[in-house]
């Protein structure tokens, strides 16, 4: 495997990682009550020792995740990944398909409930993982801790328990979400709003990204999204923060009902979600065996950064979802 800074590592992903992804993983879909149709993948070897499901973050959808499936196939590991709704190619649910919108962020934990549910009629029998990234780690806590399931370790890479506002302070961040959310919500029912300063999706170029230090797999990512614009996402409305920071409450409030050991991967340099969130939630955390390990110096995208920052959390992922 060449490191991420080699000439040739776009070739091994143009050549190995994406004719895997197009030839093994199938695209499977879900109807919600609602009516939403959710999109999710599958790829299932031929002697699966587990299946992991994958939980993305906000604006991802499951094709950023090729390399990672690719990876934890030659694991023999089955992998499931969603398309949360509003998300990916599951369904929009705003007037305007770049907004990145939700109603009620329950939905999103019930979703991946279903999904877990109807995916594991292929893998039956399996021992089960979870991996949850970013805004997927705070829909991964709340899922664990409100629903029946068998997944037996989670893992939650730079999930989002805490959110960073900048200059701005918190109080006033969520005074000001949750109040043009009700505001929207009174003049234009149907019509979400952009939160302040948000816009539809752009192509950001590497130099201005605070994600990831790797060139190779930033592009790959921004490739995909150009290539398959019915992917791209632009920023959050208002209601989608306010949402979220609900979430995150709700998740601090429900972390020890959790009984299943939790690994958190802290991003060292993450400039999106809060480090200090994640600690005050691995210490609400029930389960002895769970652990918070930080790869120092990280962005907030653990696995499309820079080998140097990536396989120190690819090997503690693997090796937690390790059988003891």
């Amino acid at each position: 495997m060449y490191a991420d800074d080699h000439p040739q590592w776009i070739t091994l992903f143009t050549r190995q990682v994406q004719p895997f992804w197009q030839q093994q993983v199938t695209i499977h879909h879900l109807r919600r009550p609602d009516g939403v149709l959710l999109h999710w993948y599958l790829h299932q070897p031929k002697q699966p020792k587990a299946v992991v499901f994958i939980c993305p973050g906000r604006i991802e959808a499951a094709l950023k995740y090729q390399e990672l499936v690719w990876q934890l196939a030659q694991e023999q590991y089955a992998v499931v990944v969603v398309d949360h709704r509003g998300q990916g190619f599951s369904d929009r649910l705003s007037n305007n398909p770049h907004h990145g919108h939700i109603d009620q962020f329950q939905d999103f934990v019930d979703d991946l409930e279903a999904v877990v549910q109807h995916a594991t009629r292929f893998v039956a029998g399996l021992p089960q993982y979870l991996l949850a990234h970013s805004m997927g780690g705070a829909i991964a806590a709340l899922y664990l801790a409100q629903h029946p399931h068998t997944i037996e370790k989670a893992v939650l890479s730079s999930p989002m328990l805490g959110i960073q506002t900048g200059s701005t302070p918190l109080w006033l961040a969520k005074t000001i979400a949750v109040s043009g959310a009700l505001l929207n919500r009174l003049l234009s029912p149907r019509k979400p709003w952009y939160f302040i300063g948000m816009e539809d999706y752009r192509y950001v170029p590497f130099d201005e990204n605070e994600l990831t230090h790797s060139e190779a797999r930033y592009q790959m990512f921004r490739d995909a999204y150009e290539s398959n614009p019915d992917i791209q996402l632009g920023g959050p409305t208002f209601n989608w923060i306010a949402q979220a920071f609900a979430a995150i409450r709700a998740a601090h409030q429900q972390a020890d009902r959790i009984a299943v050991p939790v690994l958190i991967l802290q991003s060292g340099a993450d400039a999106v979600v809060d480090n200090k969130g994640q600690l005050a939630f691995y210490q609400k955390l029930s389960n002895a065996h769970s652990h918070i390990q930080q790869i120092d110096g990280a962005r907030h995208e653990l696995f499309i950064e820079s080998d140097r920052y990536r396989q120190p959390a690819l090997e503690a992922l693997l090796n937690w979802f390790q059988p003891e």
